[in-house]
C-alpha cells in the first residue's frame, strides 16, 4: 500500500508536537522524526555509529556515551558543524522513516519533521502542513519549555530559520498563536478540506 504521506513541520517552538497530538487524537498513525533519531542515537544504533567515527563530533563522546546536550552546544555555536552532522543522520533518518511507511497498511500517515526543510535529503510528501506562529509567541514558548533565556530562545529561532531551504508553494500553514481549542478546530477544518478526516 502506498498511504498518503502528510508531514508536519515548522521552526523551532511553533507547536508542531501540538499540531501531532491532535492528529493522533483523531485516530492518525504519526511518525515522530525525532523518536526515530531517539533510537538511531542509542548506543549501536546506526547514527550513534556514524558520528562516533566522524573525528569531528569526538568531544561529544564521553567514553561510549554520547552526551546529546554536549552535541547541541557544539552544532548552535558552529552552523558548519550543524549542517555537518544534518549531513550524516538525516539520510539515515529518512530511510528508517520509509521502512515504517513501507510497512504500514494506513491510507494518511502524518511524519513530523520539525527540519523537513533544512533536509538536503527528503521523501516526497503527498501534503506538507507548517506550523507557524508569531516569533514573540514563538521565543515565549521556546523559553519556557526549554527553561531557557528570552535571548537564548529567539537566537535558536534565529540559527534554525538561517538553515532553511526554499519551501513548498503549496504547503498549507497552520496559525497557531491562540489557543489549543483553536488550533484542533483549525487543523480538523483543514482535513476535511483536504478529504483526509470526516467526523461524525
Amino acid at each position: 500500500m502506498n498511504p498518503n504521506k502528510i508531514v508536519i513541520t515548522g521552526t523551532i517552538g511553533s507547536g508542531k508536537s501540538a499540531v501531532s497530538e491532535i492528529v493522533k487524537d483523531l485516530g492518525f498513525k504519526v511518525i515522530s522524526a525525532d523518536e526515530v533519531n531517539k533510537k538511531l542515537l542509542e548506543e549501536g544504533g546506526e547514527n550513534y555509529e556514524a558520528i562516533k567515527a566522524d573525528p569531528f563530533f569526538r568531544k561529544a563522546f564521553d567514553g561510549h556515551i554520547l552526551d546529546k546536550k554536549h552535541l547541541a552546544k557544539m552544532i548552535f555555536s558552529a552552523p558548519d558543524l550543524m549542517k555537518r552532522l544534518n549531513s550524516i543522520t538525516h539520510p539515515i533518518i529518512v530511510r528508517e522513516i520509509e521502512r515504517e511507511i513501507e510497512e504500514s497498511d494506513e491510507k494518511n500517515i502524518f511524519i513530523e519533521i520539525p527540519l523537513f526543510y533544512q533536509m538536503s535529503v527528503r521523501f516526497p510528501a503527498d501534503l506538507i502542513l507548517f506550523v507557524e506562529t508569531d516569533k514573540n509567541i514563538q521565543a515565549q514558548r521556546l523559553a519556557k519549555r526549554d527553561d531557557i533565556g528570552g535571548f537564548y530562545a529567539e537566537s535558536k529561532i534565529r540559527n534554525q530559520e538561517a538553515l532553511m531551504g526554499p519551501r513548498d508553494g503549496r504547503e498549507i500553514v497552520i496559525k497557531n498563536n491562540t489557543s489549543l481549542e483553536d488550533l484542533r478546530e483549525n487543523v480538523e477544518n483543514i482535513l476535511r478540506r483536504e478529504k483526509i478526516y470526516e467526523s461524525n
